[in-house]
């Protein structure tokens, strides 16, 4: 599904859910309308805003430690690489076709990891 199907059906949801409320409110009987059920139902949203912002803030660093094990992966992978090719030069030119597949390999990971930087 889209994002903009998803927020049209959330937006969808919302105002249904207002305008419901806005029915409801002329039904109910005044005893469910005083100032005592009114707090009863601002500490309700108050609550269910409290565990909103925390499952989004457990998520969202969730993922961010996700991102920063593979970017630290990769990096490590990347050194891995420089450290090997920089071994394989000191044995001299007999090592040029394994260094050449380890260029290859590095550049392919630089394609698809990087920025646009090498």
């Amino acid at each position: 599904m889209s994002p903009i199907a998803i927020s049209c059906l959330v937006f969808a949801g919302v105002f249904g859910g207002a305008l419901f409320g806005m029915l409801l409110r002329k039904i109910l009987p005044p005893h469910h309308l005083d100032a005592d059920s009114k707090d009863v139902v601002k500490l309700g949203m108050a609550l269910i805003g409290t565990m909103t912002a925390l499952v989004l803030g457990l998520l969202i660093a969730s993922a961010k430690s996700s991102f920063d094990a593979q970017k630290g992966e990769f990096t490590q992978m990347s050194a891995n690489i420089i450290q090997l090719d920089r071994t394989l030069a000191r044995y001299g030119p007999e090592t040029k076709e394994a260094r050449d597949v380890l260029r290859r390999t590095a550049l392919s990971l630089d394609r698809n990891w990087s920025e646009g930087t090498s």
